[in-house]
């Protein structure tokens, strides 16, 4: 079994057991069994008359951004020179935007209105408008519909444009893709159960002259995706100055803010160069702050358990062979030293870094954590672990602070960030069964 197949089972088994678990069934659908949304009588009710679609950005429609000063045909040149599949590019920004008009077309036959965004378009003027926010495309496009959604009972109901080739699982499942009609007539006629998703908010702190720099770059647009560096700001100070003691948050000159986009998935922190390590010191819940060294800081919710908090910590088959080997043959410890018994434990392990998705947790990760006995001294940090809230400092030179890695913000030399959960930012969404309801 191939290493990406033991990741999807790990996550197919883990997301199972959630399910079959009739008290964490409680708790991922928490509108199953208490709070209705828009309905005083306890039925399910999901208000639609108007409708926002949020389209997926083909990377049709990304290069045609990217060269909107050629014609059409001088695009294909330059894309088939370059190399690139053209044909199966245009094929399937042709499906996509196919599979929204079929969208918008089956709600106008129900009698609602219907508006389209894209990235480029999507704003709070039309988030307003809406009564539902139904994003068309995959996971990503999910996560961008749903991080500028501040409303915790305006829905956020997705459908995965591409059920043969993936399966976006914030997403309907793929029989309503298949049946966009019948779906949505499930969903009016409330034949679903209301699910909440945590989020991440972030407050950053620094300096108040520096503060309006903190502005959004957005990953899927941009064409170069380095940040300045911002040491100009402490030109005229020493190493020994810059380095900011965790006191000076209490220094007059700083200011904070909230900013605009919600984590559903994760926040990640660390250098835009990959290559280069992150230098943040880091406060879990109230503890100590603690220097680290690494390759960046990933602080993510119950739903992005099961992605890149998955993928950075699980442990792989083989590893676990490798050490019942060892605890066997150098430790006289009686194992089954079977790829069988190796992948039941993997399995074991991976499947308790899963967990609900509108838990008031967040999970983080140092990624790559360098440790040296002296520096940074011990003070019980663990690199992975559970916590209620994560503040970061940040001493990197040309760093980011990444929303659902879509969104980015500078996070450099002395600013600070605050990533907590709050009951009133959790996103509304819908859960329906993977079989068709008739």
């Amino acid at each position: 079994m191939s290493v990406l197949n033991n990741f999807s089972v790990s996550i197919a088994k883990g997301l199972r057991r959630l399910r079959q678990n009739k008290e964490l069934s409680e708790r991922l659908l928490p509108g199953s069994s208490t709070r209705r949304h828009g309905s005083k009588d306890g039925n399910t009710r999901l208000k639609m008359d108007k409708c926002l679609i949020v389209s997926k950005v083909t990377r049709y429609e990304y290069e045609r951004h990217s060269h909107d000063y050629i014609s059409d045909s001088e695009l294909e040149t330059v894309l088939r020179k370059r190399g690139s599949d053209y044909d199966s590019m245009l094929a399937n920004h042709k499906e996509q935007k196919a599979f929204e008009e079929n969208v918008a077309k089956r709600l106008r036959e129900m009698g609602h209105q219907v508006e389209m965004a894209s990235r480029l378009t999507y704003n709070d003027e039309l988030i307003n408008w809406c009564d539902v926010v139904v994003p068309c495309g995959g996971d990503g496009t999910f996560l961008l519909a749903a991080s500028r959604v501040r409303d915790a009972n305006k829905p956020v109901i997705g459908f995965n444009s591409f059920p043969h080739k993936s399966v976006g699982r914030l997403c309907l499942p793929t029989w309503c893709s298949n049946d966009v009609k019948g779906a949505l007539h499930a969903l009016k006629e409330g034949r679903f159960r209301w699910m909440r998703r945590s989020r991440i908010r972030t407050t950053i702190t620094c300096e108040a002259k520096v503060l309006d720099t903190i502005t959004p770059v957005d990953l899927h647009t941009l064409h170069y995706c380095r940040y300045p560096p911002m040491s100009n700001i402490h030109e005229n100070q020493d190493a020994h100055t810059r380095e900011h003691d965790v006191t000076a948050a209490n220094s007059p000159t700083l200011s904070t803010k909230v900013l605009p986009f919600l984590a559903l998935n994760e926040v990640f922190i660390g250098e835009s160069v990959t290559s280069r390590v992150s230098l943040l010191r880091l406060q879990i819940d109230n503890g100590q702050w603690t220097h680290t060294k690494s390759s960046g800081l990933c602080v993510t919710t119950g739903t992005g358990s099961t992605s890149w908090h998955f993928s950075i910590n699980c442990l792989r088959t083989h590893s676990v062979l490798e050490l019942m080997k060892i605890l066997g043959e150098e430790f006289d410890v009686k194992l089954e030293t079977s790829v069988e018994r190796a992948r039941e434990v993997a399995e074991r392990y991976n499947q308790k870094l899963m967990f609900a998705p509108d838990s008031d947790q967040l999970a983080y990760s140092v990624r790559e954590y360098i440790t040296f006995e002296e520096w940074p001294v011990p003070r019980g940090l663990r690199v992975r672990d559970r916590a209620a809230a994560v503040r970061v400092r940040s001493h990197c030179t040309d760093a980011g602070l990444v929303i659902d890695g879509s969104v980015s913000f500078p996070f450099n030399d002395g600013t600070q960030a605050a990533l907590t959960v709050h009951p009133e930012d959790s996103l509304m969404t819908v859960h329906m069964d993977d079989t068709l309801p008739y």
